[in-house]
């Protein structure tokens, strides 16, 4: 049972992803038919980022007190139903208000799921949460191979209908196949322990870091001379290769613990270094296993950090605030791409990555020290 759960929960992770992660390859489309620069097309991801970021904290709170499963299948349905309203969109506000409301349901996924993994597999929730976190890389990595040849032969809008219609049927066996709630906590608590403020500016910048360079890695590597085709392959390259990253990055925080978040950190920062500066293809091939293991790594030690009354609650809050430095990382992106080129405003990616080593290199210090007081 805790298998299937498992399973069908990642499932909806990686259409969660899928349908928020078909926009960047279409860009150079959508800038097309809409007549809108860089800025404006980074914005579609901030557009669903900022509810998503704002409705963390209640879900986890919610998911804890009503039913983490039942929000889950919730999250599914909702977000299905609102991506799909994509073929309605003519006018770039519309596709703005439409990737909103996708935001909103599906911004109600991830508290509630991690703090039920954390929950069922206590003793290996690295390792678990390792599996739920290929949602990102398989979400990102199968987003192109079902959205552009789709928008090659009939149009870019029916790929989200072909999404949302594998996504509906996700969770509707979420809902039918695992019965109960099969974890809820006793009592429920809504407190944030100051000890996650630090991690959760550290997860500000690496989202916007993930994410400015995820909504522009097709556009920045067409502009170094990749074809397109080639662009979108690499996109999914690196996805793939995050499915690794994924498993490791949380296998990784089993056997040394926060170690981990230093060593991908580092490791992030000098294989982006190396991509705005040369564009290579080949450095694809590392950075998808670098690149992908910070969410298990981050999501492991943040249930470190709460208790099972606050588990939904303090996951809720540092992805929340995570989301909020996803929600600039693409506008900001691509406003230093609109001002310097591609390869200047990709060497704030690298610079990102090590302004939030040196955070958590600042937490550790004030944590020794707490502890030497007592």
């Amino acid at each position: 049972m805790r298998k299937r759960l498992l399973l069908l929960v990642s499932l909806g992770w990686i259409f969660n992803y899928a349908h928020r992660m078909a926009i960047p390859p279409l860009i150079p489309m959508i800038k097309a038919e809409l007549g809108i620069n860089n800025a404006e097309a980074g914005l579609l991801m901030t557009a669903l980022l900022l509810p998503y970021a704002i409705i963390q904290v209640p879900a986890g709170y919610i998911g804890d007190r009503f039913g983490r499963k039942r929000l889950l299948v919730l999250s599914i349905i909702g977000y299905s139903l609102s991506s799909a309203l994509i073929i309605f969109a003519r006018e770039y506000w519309e596709l703005l208000a439409v990737r909103a409301l996708y935001g909103l349901f599906s911004g109600l996924y991830y508290a509630p799921a991690t703090a039920l993994i954390s929950e069922v597999y206590r003793e290996r929730k690295g390792s678990a949460l390792g599996v739920f976190m290929v949602g990102p890389p398989v979400g990102s990595g199968i987003a192109p191979i079902i959205a552009v040849p789709i928008a090659l032969r009939l149009e870019w809008r029916y790929a989200f209908l072909a999404l949302s219609a594998m996504s509906l049927a996700t969770g509707i066996t979420l809902a039918f196949a695992v019965r109960g709630e099969v974890s809820k906590p006793s009592r429920v608590r809504f407190s944030i322990p100051r000890n996650v403020f630090l991690l959760s500016a550290a997860n500000f910048i690496v989202l916007a870091a993930f994410f400015g360079l995820l909504t522009f890695l097709v556009s920045f590597l067409v502009n170094a001379g990749v074809s397109f085709e080639t662009a979108s392959w690499l996109f999914s390259l690196l996805s793939v290769i995050g499915i690794a990253g994924s498993l490791f990055g949380g296998g990784l925080y089993d056997r040394i613990g926060r170690r981990s978040i230093a060593v991908v950190f580092g490791l992030n920062a000098f294989l982006t270094l190396i991509l705005a500066l040369t564009a290579s293809p080949w450095v694809i091939i590392p950075l998808g296993l670098t690149f992908y293991s910070v969410g298990a790594i981050v999501t492991a030690y943040t249930s470190e950090k709460a208790t099972g009354e606050n588990l939904g609650s303090v996951m809720g809050f540092v992805n929340m605030v995570g989301f909020f430095g996803a929600t600039v990382g693409p506008y900001f992106v691509g406003l230093l791409i609109d001002g310097f080129g591609y390869e200047r405003a990709f060497l704030s990616i690298p610079l990102m990555y090590l302004m939030a080593w040196g955070i958590i290199r600042v937490e550790e210090k004030l944590e020794k020290r707490e502890i030497s007081r007592t």
